[in-house]
């Protein structure tokens, strides 16, 4: 089974901050992550959903080793994983910077501590590693398993840090030779970082919804040069559409091809070797693709369509980008919002897209019917969405992207939200990380 460890930069950063703190006697400080998994066929993945200092009374002296706790912190984190049903991952670190190694007392010791937490609660997943901000090396004890490596590890916030998904090596055929005169050139986009293209042709992409907003994002993915997508929508193009679907023609209208087939034709024209998810179906049907993505782009219309996306991205520790936009005749304006709902922070309830009044009347059918729409405040918020993407997988700017962006058709300006300040001090109740993972059912 491959393990993957997918933790939050702010609960990451929480972390090692602990860990670099000066203890008074031992040169190192250690501490306890709590998992839970969400697993995907021969794949788990481990989620970090919270951190657990040490007191500084529970550690040992040993001259032997740069840190040792005693007994005390070990029935802590045993009762911790029994009563909130949990995985425990004991840890610390080398260094904030650079791929840690583990040291000869950390292969010997770590694994004890895994054990004795697993002999505590059998069922979840425990474990120890090194951490740094770059990488981390460790093991896990997976319920009736033997102690095994953590193959991959993934961080995701401002700047995200993607899993290794080196494909394995293999003969280059005849075809392999022709492709180097087929590829794209990037040297004009360099400056996001000399691995930005490699960084874009591993990240898994998810787009939900191929309309006005959605073909948007995938033509300019396209461009910029992501191999990896899963392409979500069951609909057709009709004529109704051609005012805004990008890449469509008035054939594709005629014949009612399936949106996600114009957007794989778009995509593919660049890149005959992208690896692209394009049966048309919603993105409930493709939860399973949908749980390997980095990073997923919501471009839906309806209000319970975008909840019931959150709430799927956020049980997962997934960013989501979300766009929409609404024309409002009466006040001759075109209102819209790029929002991203990262893990441990502000989500689409947090940042005012999604409220209680909007939500009730779209479930009594207020507005109902065809809405106006047009295509360039579409290309705006689809441009700022795929700059927020970049942004999280390269870091290029040195600026984490704002939690929302709002557009004003009238004015043809994109500003930041005023709700940020407020948002800076106000922490997010609606989707706590404690609640991501599958669903751990407990005896009442």
């Amino acid at each position: 089974m491959k393990v993957t460890l997918k933790i939050s930069r702010s609960l990451l950063a929480k972390g090692l901050d602990d860990l670099e703190r000066p203890h008074p006697f031992a040169h190192e400080r250690l501490g306890f992550f709590s998992l839970r998994r969400s697993t995907r066929n021969n794949h788990t993945v481990l989620l970090a959903t919270d951190y657990h200092e040490i007191a500084d009374d529970l550690y040992i002296r040993d001259p032997h080793c740069g840190g040792r706790i005693g007994g005390e912190a070990i029935r802590q984190a045993m009762g911790r994983s029994i009563g909130g049903g949990v995985g425990q991952l004991w840890v610390h670190t080398h260094g904030r910077s650079g791929v840690p190694v583990a040291s000869a007392v950390d292969c010997r010791e770590g694994p004890r501590v895994a054990q004795s937490l697993a002999n505590a609660h059998a069922s979840s997943f425990h474990g120890w590693a090194v951490l740094s901000e770059d990488g981390m090396c460790g093991e896990v004890i997976a319920p009736g398993s033997s102690i095994a490596p953590i193959q991959d590890f993934s961080v995701v916030g401002f700047p995200m840090l993607l899993p290794d998904r080196s494909p394995p090596p293999r003969k280059r055929g005849f075809l392999d030779f022709l492709r180097p005169f087929e590829a794209v050139d990037y040297d004009r986009q360099s400056f996001l970082g000399e691995d930005s293209q490699a960084i874009f042709s591993k990240a898994r992409i998810g787009v939900v919804g191929l309309g006005g907003g959605g073909s948007h994002v995938c033509q300019q993915l396209a461009h910029i040069g992501f191999l990896n997508l899963v392409l979500c929508d069951d609909d057709r193009t009709e004529k109704t559409n051609l005012n805004r679907l990008i890449g469509a023609t008035m054939r594709d209208a005629i014949k009612r091809r399936h949106k996600t087939a114009i957007a794989a034709r778009l995509i593919k024209a660049l890149h005959s070797s992208a690896v692209l998810s394009d049966a048309p179906a919603s993105w409930e049907e493709k939860r399973e693709q949908l749980r390997e993505c980095d990073i997923v782009f919501g471009c839906l219309d309806s209000f319970r369509a975008r909840r019931d996306l959150e709430a799927f991205c956020r049980s997962h520790q997934i960013p989501l980008i979300d766009i929409g936009m609404m024309v409002l005749p009466d006040r001759n304006e075109i209102s819209g919002q790029v929002a991203l709902s990262l893990p441990g922070e502000s989500c689409l309830h947090c940042l005012r897209v999604l409220t209680p009044e909007n939500l009730a009347e779209e479930a009594q059918g207020y507005g109902a019917g065809k809405q106006p729409q047009v295509v360039w405040p579409n290309g705006i918020l689809a441009s700022a969405a795929v700059g927020y993407a970049v942004q999280l997988l390269t870091g290029w700017s040195g600026k984490a992207p704002h939690a929302r962006l709002d557009y004003r058709g009238s004015t043809a300006t994109l500003s930041p939200s005023n709700l940020l300040p407020l948002l800076k001090t106000i922490p997010c109740s609606h989707y706590p990380l404690d609640a991501s993972g599958d669903p751990v059912f407990k005896r009442l």
